[in-house]
């Protein structure tokens, strides 16, 4: 993954947790292990689905693979509130379709709101996260190309 921008006070241990969040979040069989970045009673946003829970997110990551084959987030900039337990991310995101077409450069940005403690403590865990990757409009949008 590459190498993303961020401000020189964000901990190390932040930029590892980011980094392996969003590798986990690319692989479709790993629902145990993108549970394990959040709170067991997280506000979670995907899109227009709002859900709490690590039930109902477990139900959102296993259903969200329908039309899609692959993915991979490529972050380039992170920012952060002043004591570090808030961090929108930018970037852009590639999804491979089952179809076999690719969708490439998608604009994604994203949420990550953490634990109070989280600040002080080594293990992050996000008791908010909301993901804003535009995939149905990308979606309509290579669909419209196409058909010119």
């Amino acid at each position: 993954m590459p190498t993303f921008t961020h401000p020189p006070s964000l901990p190390s241990s932040l930029i590892s947790f980011i980094t392996h969040f969003y590798q986990t979040s690319d692989k479709p069989d790993a629902v145990d292990t993108y549970l394990s970045f959040l709170t067991p009673d997280v506000e979670f946003v995907m899109g227009l689905n709002a859900v709490r829970g690590s039930g109902a997110v477990r139900k959102i990551r296993e259903n969200m693979w329908g039309g899609v084959a692959t993915r991979q987030h490529v972050p380039s900039a992170v920012y952060t509130n002043a004591d570090g337990s808030e961090l929108m991310i930018h970037g852009t995101v590639i999804y491979g379709l089952r179809n076999g077409k690719k969708v490439e450069n998608v604009g994604w940005a994203a949420l990550m709101v953490f634990e109070e403690e989280g600040a002080k403590r080594e293990e992050w865990k996000m008791r908010r996260y909301q993901d804003g990757a535009p995939l149905s409009k990308a979606l309509a949008e290579q669909a419209a190309a196409e058909g010119q």
